[in-house]
């Protein structure tokens, strides 16, 4: 799985809490202008503290002022961490003249296009509708830990609300952003 912007707040909360799952974890930390730390050096710091117990996690950097680099992101965490079965993106809250918003929503429009077949897609973003990010956040890992949780050892995760195996159409509603993920209807 895929968490961006996964080293502070609801995004490390998301990426700690799949990784606890079981689940083998991409955490990407975004970089942008204005952020008051190094994204790269979170990442490995959080990944570490997951390996201290255990966990299988992997840091990542991206820059969200340059959404072309994203294309091959899930290619490479696939490579290394095995397939992609969900991206999460966490849009964090703009208060400025909503330019980091829009780059955080281009990026994952990016990832998204170039994710498996099958692979969920989920943004969260309190921007656009004021929902409490900690709260869908804690909503967002509880739906993939109940739907990987079912998933077959020896094959694909199982979609019984979209059908099952890894081509099915993959549309979710989080309480906050629709995200359709079937690249048929594209």
């Amino acid at each position: 799985m895929i968490v961006i912007d996964a080293t502070t707040g609801a995004g490390r909360g998301v990426a700690t809490r799949l990784s606890a799952a079981g689940a083998a974890v991409a955490v990407v930390g975004a970089g942008h202008p204005g952020r008051g730390d190094d994204a790269a050096t979170n990442a490995a710091f959080l990944c570490r503290e997951l390996a201290g117990i255990g966990l299988v996690a992997l840091p990542y950097q991206v820059d969200v002022n340059r959404p072309e680099t994203f294309a091959a992101l899930p290619r490479q965490i696939a490579a290394e961490l095995g397939p992609v079965t969900a991206c999460v993106v966490v849009v964090p809250t703009d208060t400025g003249d909503g330019g980091l918003s829009r780059a955080f929503r281009t990026v994952s429009a990016a990832v998204a296009a170039t994710s498996p077949a099958g692979a969920e897609h989920i943004e969260i973003d309190s921007g656009r509708d004021g929902t409490d990010q900690e709260q869908e956040a804690q909503s967002v890992v509880e739906r993939l830990v109940r739907r990987f949780a079912r998933a077959p050892a020896d094959g694909p995760p199982h979609h019984p609300e979209h059908g099952s195996g890894p081509t099915s159409p993959s549309t979710i509603r989080t309480g906050v952003q629709h995200v359709d993920t079937d690249r048929s209807r594209r």
